[in-house]
């Protein structure tokens, strides 16, 4: 998923209302809490950042962050500092297990978020459709 936001930060966090975000945001790459991850992308006025969740390795670019966000609602989202949701993920209630990659660490193109489990309503693998090659 492409996105473009006016401040470059996205945040990684349970669906629930009641999340901490981190107190230096924005300061590093990635700072976190025990259910909020706050990450860096593109600005707007720079470009937009590709955000990719996925339940594998990546190929390519640097850790950026290894860790842990709890989701008490079994629902994690990628939101925008104005609150906009881009993107609902099931994942099972409780821990889940967050490695993110990136190719640079301040102006980063593209972002992958591993999540240690996601949900499958459909009995499909993530990223494997039925009738893909």
């Amino acid at each position: 998923m492409q996105i473009e936001t006016e401040y470059p930060i996205l945040f990684l966090s349970d669906a629930s209302s009641n999340l901490t975000v981190p107190p230096y945001a924005g300061q590093a790459f990635a700072t976190a809490t025990s259910d909020c991850l706050c990450f860096s992308v593109l600005s707007y006025v720079v470009g937009a950042s590709v955000v990719t969740v996925i339940d594998q390795e990546c190929a390519s670019g640097k850790v950026m962050f290894s860790g842990t966000i709890e989701s008490s609602t079994g629902v994690l989202t990628v939101t925008d500092s104005a609150s906009f949701r881009h993107l609902n993920i099931p994942v099972p209630p409780g821990r889940v297990t967050v490695d993110v990659w990136a190719d640079h660490d301040s102006h980063p193109d593209w972002v992958s978020i591993k999540l240690g489990k996601i949900r499958n309503y459909w009995g499909v693998r993530l990223g494997s459709w039925p009738g893909s090659a």
